[in-house]
């Protein structure tokens, strides 16, 4: 029942002062520079924010603030998406990034490092230096997972950081092949452990000067001991020879 002012034209600071919200109808459009370079509208469904010349910045100039993307969350409400945070100095992510189909993630001013799915496989590919991959995580682990062939996934190998000194762990069952056609297989059921070889000769080399060849095996009490050995370094007048310990 009463006034109230809407707009002020403020001389003692040189600018227009808006009292009360300012509503702009459909398809009318708010025009800010001499060529009305940036505009701001709603057509009724959706709304626009369009730049016309030079860069489009969004600043928060406040300390430790934040700049943050919020929209739908799917159950009625709003969520933050991405964040830009001004207090930690880095972007964070709050929710699934999708990059659809041959659309690369690059790393480096030369997109050195990328990471892509064309559709059929995935890929990542470093073009510049070495490729680490590295888990910094006390006694933890690199696992390496696969499909199992029955519709699951599985571990095939994995890098063990649990040790005092570097394993590489093949579980129970994965046989490490060689060859096109997988001629050359190792592998432990769980129970005993095979060396197969299924085309050509299976050759075992030592090519260190004077060394030798050892057999080791259980010794009935606990530890082992050498059954025989290719003594290297007894071969001194072209004769091969294969010692066998006493006893």
């Amino acid at each position: 029942g009463g006034t109230a002012t809407y707009i002020t034209l403020d001389g003692s600071v040189a600018r227009t002062v808006f009292g009360k919200e300012a509503r702009f109808n459909d398809n009318i459009i708010l025009q800010i520079g001499s060529s009305a370079d940036m505009q701001i509208y709603h057509n009724g469904t959706d709304s626009f924010i369009l730049n016309g010349t030079g860069d489009l910045e969004i600043i928060n100039n406040t300390d430790d603030g934040d700049i943050i993307l919020s929209s739908d969350d799917g159950s009625g409400g709003s969520t933050a998406y991405l964040t830009l945070d001004g207090s930690q100095g880095f972007t964070t992510v709050q929710k699934k990034i999708l990059f659809e189909d041959s659309v690369v993630a690059g790393f480096g001013n030369s997109t050195d490092l990328y990471i892509s799915y064309n559709g059929s496989y995935g890929s990542i590919m470093n073009e510049n230096g070495d490729l680490y991959i590295s888990n910094n995580s006390d006694d933890g682990d690199i696992i390496f997972r696969s499909d199992d062939g029955s519709g699951g996934i599985t571990e095939y190998f994995r890098l063990n950081g649990g040790f005092s000194s570097p394993y590489t762990n093949f579980p129970d069952n994965s046989t490490l092949s060689f060859g096109g056609s997988n001629d050359l297989r190792i592998f432990h059921d769980g129970t005993n452990t095979s060396i197969n070889n299924l085309t050509g000769n299976l050759q075992i080399g030592q090519y260190a000067d004077d060394s030798d060849i050892i057999f080791y095996c259980d010794d009935g009490s606990g530890g082992v001991e050498t059954y025989f050995y290719l003594d290297g370094s007894a071969n001194t007048d072209g004769n091969p020879r294969t010692k066998f310990p006493d006893q």
